[in-house]
C-alpha cells in the first residue's frame, strides 16, 4: 500500500510535467500557425495536465499521513520495547559478583552429608564471605564471644543469600516478559521508512534506535531468556550458573554509582541503556516526525541502597 502510493505520487508528478511540457509547446505553435491538429493536442494535453496534477495534490496529501503514520508506528515500537527493557529490575549485592556466585555454589553442593561426600566440604567462599562481614560489621560484634560473632553473621550471610536467591526467581520472570515481545512488527516497518525520509535519516534511524535496540532484545532472548526458560521449565536447576549469566549482562543494562562517605557507602543505579534509548526516540519524535522541539527527559535511579561499613 505504501509503496504504491510512493509510485502514485512520483507517476503523477511525471505525467503532469510532460503534459504541461507538450501543452505549452502546442499551445504556442497553434498561436503562431493555427492548426486543428495543434489545437486538439493542446486540449488533450491540458486536460491530462489538470488530471495528473489533481491526482499530484490528492497524492500529497496521502503521503504526508502515510509518512506520519509509519514513523509514528515505529516510534511506538521502539518505546514499547524499551518500556519492556525498564521492567526489568537489576540483581545487586555489596558482595563481588564472583564472591557471592562461588559461595551460592559451594552452598548449594553441601546442603545434606551426602552431598559433602560427594562433592567434598568446601568452604573457601563461605570463609571468604564471612571474613568480607566481620571487616564492615566491626562496631556490632565488638563486644560479642566467638561464638556469638559466628552466629551474627551466620545470620547475615544467609539473609544476604535468601534476598538474592529470591530476587533472582523475581527478576527471571520479568526477563520472560520479553517473549511478549515481537521484533517482527519493527522489522517490516524499518523497510518503509527510506520511502519516506531519505537515507540519511533512515541511517540514523537504524544506528541511533533499531540496531541498539535488536542486539540487545536478541542477547537477552539467546544468552539470558533461553536459560531462564529451561530453569522455568523444570530442565535446569542451577541457580548459581543463572546467577552467573545475569550478572554478566545486566551490567550492559544499567550503571552503578557509588558514593562514599567515612562509615557508609550508597550505591545508586541508573537504567543506563534505557535511558539512553528515551533520549534518541524522543529526539526521533521531535526532529523526523514532527520537527517540534524535544522535551527533556529527567533520568532518576531505578534503585538505591545503603551500606554501613563499620570497619573501625
Amino acid at each position: 500500500m505504501i509503496k504504491t502510493k510512493c509510485k502514485t505520487l512520483k507517476l503523477s508528478i511525471i505525467i503532469s510535467i510532460i503534459s504541461f511540457i507538450v501543452f505549452s509547446l502546442f499551445f504556442f505553435l497553434n498561436k503562431n500557425n493555427e492548426n486543428m491538429l495543434y489545437e486538439y493536442i493542446y486540449n488533450i494535453s491540458l486536460g491530462l495536465f489538470g488530471s495528473s496534477f489533481v491526482v499530484f495534490l490528492i497524492s500529497i496529501a496521502e503521503y504526508r499521513v502515510a509518512k506520519t503514520q509509519v514513523l509514528e508506528r515505529i516510534w511506538n515500537e521502539s518505546r514499547n520495547l524499551n518500556i519492556q527493557l525498564h521492567k526489568i529490575r537489576p540483581l545487586h549485592s555489596s558482595i563481588e559478583n564472583k564472591l557471592l556466585i562461588d559461595y551460592i555454589n559451594e552452598w548449594l553442593f553441601n546442603q545434606t552429608e551426602k552431598d559433602k561426600i560427594l562433592f567434598g566440604d568446601k568452604h573457601e567462599a563461605y570463609d571468604k564471605l564471612h571474613a568480607y562481614f566481620v571487616e564492615n560489621h566491626k562496631n556490632e560484634i565488638k563486644n560479642m564471644s566467638k561464638k556469638e560473632t559466628k552466629i551474627y553473621i551466620d545470620s547475615l550471610i544467609d539473609s544476604e543469600r535468601e534476598r538474592v536467591l529470591e530476587k533472582l526467581e523475581k527478576v527471571i520472570d520479568q526477563y520472560l516478559n520479553l517473549n511478549n515481545y515481537s521484533f517482527l512488527e519493527m522489522n517490516n516497518l524499518l523497510g518503509d521508512v527510506q520511502f519516506f525520509t531519505g537515507k540519511k535519516p533512515y541511517l540514523k534511524l537504524h544506528k541511533d534506535i533499531y540496531e541498539p535496540l535488536r542486539n540487545m532484545y536478541n542477547e537477552l532472548k539467546e544468552y539470558v531468556c533461553y536459560h531462564f526458560e529451561l530453569y522455568r521449565n523444570g530442565e535446569a536447576n542451577r541457580p548459581d550458573v543463572l546467577l552467573s549469566i545475569l550478572l554478566e549482562h545486566q551490567e550492559k543494562l544499567f550503571r552503578v554509582e557509588k558514593k562514599c562517605e567515612e562509615d557508609c557507602e550508597w550505591h545508586i543505579i541508573y537504567s543506563e541503556f534505557c535511558d539512553k534509548m528515551d533520549d534518541k526516540i524522543e529526539e526521533f519524535r521531535a526532529k523526523t516526525i514532527y520537527q517540534c522541539v524535544e522535551e527533556k527527559i529527567n533520568h532518576h535511579p531505578i534503585e538505591s541502597s545503603f551500606y554501613n561499613r563499620n570497619t573501625k
